[in-house]
């Protein structure tokens, strides 16, 4: 431990947190009380709930004067509106990529990385304008200043990071460098969009619903879970909180009750790209775009859940309407009050008491055609026996066995 050899401090090495090598793993480094954390590596930048973080951010070799000339033969006009993101691996060289563009080009924005090891570039500060901070990235426009009205263009490969911006940050276009070439990123053209459209429907149909915190680092999940709890209740939907770690498909499986899932977790998280999970996987956003009017389905999609809530950026109140409406996947007619009829089939009947029949419920229907319905515990069937002495020995070769008899 040469970190002990040249800090007062104790140092203790932990590894990835379970839920993702890009989060901060507060709750490991709870268990030994410490005061603050150093991560290594590749880092989604999300703001810790509880300890100040320093990251050591990779470095990745970069051809800045090819970059400069690629970026000026595609941006002729030297007055565009412009905002400059990079991956974490790049951020070493942005300074000198800012000082070579920021004098030609007198609407360029450049973004920081919401992160303390990062160069703060004195440049780019504008007290005056309006300071945006989505998926660890924060840049300042100016006031009056809309997203729509700039490009943007993404230093790294067409990778999970650029995907996340380009959905959470709705500028006018994405460019991103590809093999040394500025190359177009056409957010429309993204099968993922046209698949969410598909799981807001089923989260519509869904009676139960299961919220899976797959985060217990990221500042505000906490809100973002009372808020999804809320709006699950307003809409008369069962919803239970799960929290077991890195979710995969195995755990997933065994609470097969659940209808749908909606997983609190890291932007990057992979989890939402699966296809391998038995039951539909959406994000808190898209408990939004199934049961907030206010809300409509567009490119603008927020993978940061802390950007829906009243301190974010897409935050929107949330209004609903309890009228009727009809299922684009099954075509069953869906009310939201109440007292609505049920969709499925309540006309199993049950003993409830000795002489006495009750209607089964929903949750009891579901329980009866289960393959397997738990232990049974067989109370006052089972005949009362005294201890007895158990086997003694090893597994291999019990006392009792012939064996060990004869020997």
């Amino acid at each position: 431990m040469k970190f002990n050899e040249h800090l007062e401090n104790k140092v203790f090495i932990l590894g990835d947190t379970t839920c993702g090598s890009c989060c901060v793993d507060e709750i490991a480094a709870n268990h030994i009380n410490a005061d603050a954390i150093i991560h290594f590596g590749h880092a989604c930048l999300n703001p810790t709930a509880r300890l100040p973080v320093f990251h050591v951010l990779p470095k990745k070799q970069f051809n800045i004067e090819n970059f400069v000339s690629q970026f000026k033969s595609f941006f002729h006009n030297v007055y565009e509106k412009i905002i400059l993101f990079y991956d974490v691996s790049h951020a070493h060289v942005i300074e000198k990529i800012w000082k070579l563009l920021a004098p030609e080009y007198k609407e360029l924005v450049m973004s920081k990385l919401n992160s303390k090891s990062n160069v703060e570039f004195v440049d780019t500060q504008n007290e005056d304008g309006k300071n945006i901070l989505i998926c660890g990235r924060t840049w300042t426009l100016d006031n009056g200043g809309k997203l729509d009205d700039y490009q943007a263009v993404y230093i790294g490969e067409n990778d999970k990071t650029l995907v996340t911006l380009t959905m959470s940050i709705p500028t006018k276009s994405w460019h991103y460098i590809f093999n040394n070439a500025m190359e177009y990123f056409e957010v429309m053209d993204n099968p993922w969009l046209k698949k969410r459209r598909y799981l807001v429907e089923k989260l519509k149909d869904a009676r139960t619903v299961g919220i899976v915190v797959a985060t217990l680092g990221i500042k505000d999940y906490l809100e973002a879970l009372s808020t999804i709890k809320s709006i699950l209740k307003k809409k008369n939907k069962k919803s239970y909180i799960f929290s077991i770690g890195k979710p995969n498909p195995t755990k997933l499986a065994n609470f097969s009750e659940i209808d749908v899932f909606v997983v609190i977790a890291c932007p990057e998280n992979e989890i939402f790209d699966s296809r391998d999970y038995f039951k539909p996987i959406l994000t808190p956003f898209e408990v939004e775009l199934a049961f907030n009017n206010s809300r409509t389905f567009s490119t603008n999609y927020c993978l940061d859940f802390r950007q829906i809530l009243p301190s974010g950026e897409n935050y929107v109140e949330f209004t609903t309407k309890n009228n009727a409406d009809v299922s684009l996947i099954s075509g069953d007619i869906r009310n939201d009050e109440v007292n609505q009829v049920i969709s499925d089939k309540m006309n199993v009947l049950s003993c409830k008491n000795e002489g006495t029949v009750a209607v089964g419920k929903a949750g009891a229907n579901y329980l009866l055609e289960r393959s397997w319905q738990g232990l049974k515990q067989c109370l006052g069937e089972s005949e009362i026996k005294h201890a007895e002495k158990g086997r003694c020995g090893l597994p291999i070769n019990y006392d009792s066995e012939p064996l060990s008899n004869s020997s």
